[in-house]
This record gives structure tokens, sequence and C-alpha cells, in this order.
């Protein structure tokens, strides 16, 4: 393969750790992003998994912003594979899938490759509740208190939301900004009642 479009939509959106010949903005269809996924490794451990995002179907009408990556030449494109499988596959329990994506500035879809994680993975937990706000805070709480070999759990979701309300201001998506402010808040009451202790 002489070139690979990836879509980052988690994580590869600020940290995507390859090298890569061009980055554009844009958006697929028919997803939502969720942090029902559960991370034992980059985020999280075996006794204090983390959260990172996933894909949930949604109408064809849902946009989901994100950053796709392109990646030229065959030793590069296979490089990259390769690098992602063990960030993605084998640590992550992702799978691969091919969408269309659309550009900014061009309504000339093109193909992209994007890892998702699936309801039979081991690590994907979904919805603590039927209650939206119940579990957002339950995320929050699990996120604040997270770490991994990559860094905190709350470092992955703050850099994620930064990036995209400064670069990709299309989005809108509730899920992440709500739990951002969330964890943001839980982390400086934490700070305070150090501070006071």
């Amino acid at each position: 393969m002489e070139e690979l479009h990836v879509f980052g939509y988690g994580s590869l959106i600020w940290k995507p750790d390859f090298k890569y010949s061009t980055k554009e903005h844009g958006y697929i269809r028919g997803y939502q992003r969720r942090f029902w996924q559960n991370n034992t490794e980059q985020r999280g451990t075996k006794e204090k998994p983390g959260r990172v995002a996933t894909l949930i179907k949604a109408g064809n009408q849902k946009c989901l912003w994100g950053v796709k990556y392109t990646v030229k030449g065959a030793k590069k494109v296979t490089e990259v594979l390769e690098k992602l499988s063990v960030r993605e596959k084998i640590l992550g329990s992702y799978v691969t899938v091919t969408t269309k994506f659309y550009n900014k500035n061009s309504t000339n879809p093109c193909d992209v490759l994007l890892y998702q994680a699936t309801e039979k993975n081991p690590l994907y937990v979904g919805p603590s509740s039927g209650d939206e706000e119940k579990d957002l805070q339950y995320i929050a709480d699990t996120v604040v208190h997270a770490h991994g070999s990559a860094g905190p759990n709350s470092e992955y979701i703050t850099k994620l939301a930064d990036y995209i309300r400064k670069h990709i201001p299309e989005e809108t998506d509730e899920h992440l900004f709500i739990l951002d402010k969330m964890i943001r808040n839980k982390i400086i009451h934490f700070h305070e009642y150090r501070h006071q202790g």
C-alpha cells in the first residue's frame, strides 16, 4: 500500500506518535464519540482502569469531527500500521473500520481507516446507567484517579478538548465538553483540598 489515510478522534488528534505527510480537519458521518472504553495500559492500570474514547453508531445526519492523517510510501505505511496495531489493537482492544472522511473545505470524500472498540471487546464498558449526567460524573471520577504508562487519564480528555476547541470549532460534542469541565473542576477541588490539608 502506497498511501494510507487514518482518522483520529481521540488521543490521535493531539498525540499521533507517527510521521505523516499531511494533516486535515474534517468529519465522518454516522458516529458519536463516547468514553465507554476502559484502558489498563496507557491511561490506567488493571487495578484502576482509565477511560478512553471509542465510537458508537449514530444516525447518518450526525457528524463527528477529527483529524485525517495521510501517510505516503509503502515503507512508512507499513511502519505506521504496525505501530497503530500495537497502540490501538493489542493494548486498546480496538478493531479497524473503514468509512468516508469529508474535508472541511471539500465535498469529495475519501476512505479513512479508524480504530473502534466494539461492545464485544473485554475493555468495553458502555454507559454505567441510563442517566447521562450520572454516567458522566462516574466517568469523571474514574478519570481523575487513573494514571497509566502514558500519563494521567485526565490529560487524555483535557488535551483532546483543548485541541478541538482551538482547531475544530465546528465540533459540538457535549459528551466530551461536559466531561472535560467536570474533570477540571474535580482536579481544582482536589488541589484546593490538599492545600487546605
